[in-house]
C-alpha cells in the first residue's frame, strides 16, 4: 500500500465513528468538504459509502484534479484546449 492508501484507510476508520465498515451521512456532518462530496462517492445510492466506494471515487477526483490542473498549465503557457 502507498502512504496514501495508509492515510486514506486510517481516515476512514476515524470517521467511521459506529465501526460498521461505513460513514454515513451523520459521520461525515461536521466536515463540508466531505459531507459535500458524499452524494457523489455514495454510487449505490445507500446513503452509506463503503471503503470500496471511497477508493473509486479517489480515483475520479485525482483524474478530474489532473485534467484540471493541465487545462490550467495549457492556458498559462498560451496553448489552446480543445473540449471533446
Amino acid at each position: 500500500l502507498s502512504k496514501g492508501e495508509i492515510k486514506a484507510m486510517r481516515d476512514f476508520k476515524l470517521l467511521d465513528f459506529n465501526g460498521d465498515g461505513k460513514i454515513s451521512r451523520a459521520e461525515v456532518a461536521l466536515f463540508p468538504r466531505l459531507a459535500a462530496a458524499f452524494s457523489d462517492a455514495d454510487t449505490n445510492r445507500d446513503n452509506l459509502v463503503s471503503y470500496a466506494e471511497v477508493q473509486v471515487f479517489a480515483v475520479k477526483y485525482r483524474a478530474e484534479r489532473q485534467r484540471k490542473r493541465a487545462a490550467q498549465a495549457d492556458v498559462a503557457s498560451g496553448n489552446q484546449v480543445v473540449k471533446p
